[in-house]
């Protein structure tokens, strides 16, 4: 019982979603990257995990555009006990004669029944901008706007709709030739009633094996002030990833 609840856990997706890691190089053109994972296990219960994501960046000139689809699903018996996942899109442009400032428009909807969310959609805009952009480190700053549409599955099925902030600081550093280090971290208060927070914060190690095939080990922490009733405040978890990019 105690590998089936590992495997869980694994395959919860947090509150707040990490999209500093789906962007990709600042190159012209398609990029993308295609990551599956399956999981097998028979100890008097047979446990199936199997987890799918595709990100998909365009960029021509000072516009970009930014898709991502991520699934989980597991069963325990043919029961099917974690089907999570989100979608995104996401669109950025650079202000003309100034890479210091991007204007962000984006738009998600997510779903995880383990944290008792049947639906979230989120609209925003909003300012990023870049403090440093070296070969060897860059840093940035972002804080959009969000509208957020809510429907928790608890018993009396709860709505809500609010206007939060997106306040988010991402680093990204070259340690080695062969490995990289990610971090983000996201606090996104309600606009009237800063008491009602999250907070999210990732750190990933990327080690490059080939020139299109590379391993992520990471953790990550998401902290809610006013979860739904029976659901902790705290998240953390490790998470390795094999993955293939085009």
């Amino acid at each position: 019982m105690l590998i089936i609840l590992i495997l869980i856990s694994k395959g919860i997706n947090g509150q707040v979603v990490n999209i500093e890691k789906k962007r990709k190089a600042s190159t012209d053109g398609f990029q993308g990257v295609i990551g599956i994972g399956f999981q097998l296990l028979d100890n008097g219960k047979k446990v199936m995990q199997f987890t799918n994501n595709i990100d998909l960046q365009y960029k021509t000139g000072a516009h970009t555009i930014l898709l991502i689809n991520d699934l989980s699903l597991m069963t325990i018996d043919d029961e099917s006990i974690v089907n999570s996942g989100f979608q995104h899109i996401r669109y950025n442009y650079t202000i003309k004669d100034s890479s210091f400032l991007t204007l962000e428009i984006l738009g998600q909807h997510q779903y995880n029944p383990i944290k008792l969310l049947s639906q979230r959609l989120i609209a925003g805009i909003g300012p990023r901008f870049r403090l440093s952009n070296t070969e060897k480190a860059m840093f940035y700053l972002g804080s959009p706007v969000l509208y957020e549409y809510e429907k928790l599955s608890d018993i009396n099925t709860s709505i809500t709709e609010l206007i939060r902030l997106d306040m988010y600081a991402s680093i990204s550093m070259q340690l080695t030739k062969h490995l990289k280090l990610n971090s983000i971290t996201y606090y996104q208060p309600d606009i009237k009633r800063f008491a009602d927070f999250r907070i999210s914060s990732e750190t990933i190690f990327t080690f490059k094996i080939t020139d299109k095939l590379e391993f992520n080990t990471g953790f990550e922490a998401t902290y809610d002030s006013e979860p739904p009733d029976d659901i902790q405040q705290l998240f953390y978890y490790w998470r390795n990833k094999l993955s293939y990019s085009f």
